[in-house]
């Protein structure tokens, strides 16, 4: 399935470090709900772009530009934020991250899109999953052009900084007891 907009080959790339889905299957259960809300909420069927399992994605020999040149031509772009995420040796940051920012500078719609109402949004919607060092979230901020707008599933307490389950948000609404 390609996108609803002619010429991308996705609606939307999910860009993560594996080592973020490794514990808990955070991210698969993330883009799985995501889904699920896409299509109760969404007109249109969405395509979504997901490497779920890192032995199947590409590997070290494999011409990485070529491989995901089709994968990243995609309207959305959401990266996972978390601790990792913002090493720039990362192949998630070098060959996703970068990659769908050079692509969008150069692409027909940009690095922006005007909704109907006339609001803009940017093309790269961040999910931070922990808080950042400030040296990190500067770096994040000079390479999105502008301050970090992002959706946030982080569950802090002290000496606690990790992704928002489920079951942390129903115990903090106070549906289970403690």
């Amino acid at each position: 399935m390609g996108s609803i907009i002619p010429g991308y080959n996705y609606d939307i790339f999910i860009s993560y470090r594996h080592n973020d889905n490794k514990f808990d299957g955070w991210v698969t259960e993330f883009v799985e709900n995501l889904k699920k809300e896409l299509q109760a909420t969404v007109k249109y069927p969405l395509s979504v772009y997901f490497d779920e399992n890192p032995q199947d994605g590409l590997g070290q020999n494999h011409l990485v530009k070529e491989s995901l040149d089709n994968k990243i031509k995609s309207v959305i772009f959401i990266p996972i934020i978390s601790q990792t995420y913002c090493d720039t040796s990362s192949y998630a940051w070098q060959n996703e991250f970068l990659a769908f920012k050079n692509e969008m500078q150069n692409d027909s719609l940009g690095p922006t899109i005007q909704l109907r109402n006339g609001n803009v949004v940017g093309r790269v919607l961040p999910i931070k999953i922990h808080n950042l060092e400030q040296e990190d979230l500067r770096f994040l901020e000079t390479e999105l052009s502008g301050l970090l707008r992002s959706i946030d599933f982080i569950f802090t307490q002290q000496g606690i900084n990790r992704p928002l389950r489920i079951e942390d948000d129903q115990l903090m609404a106070g549906k289970y007891p403690v």
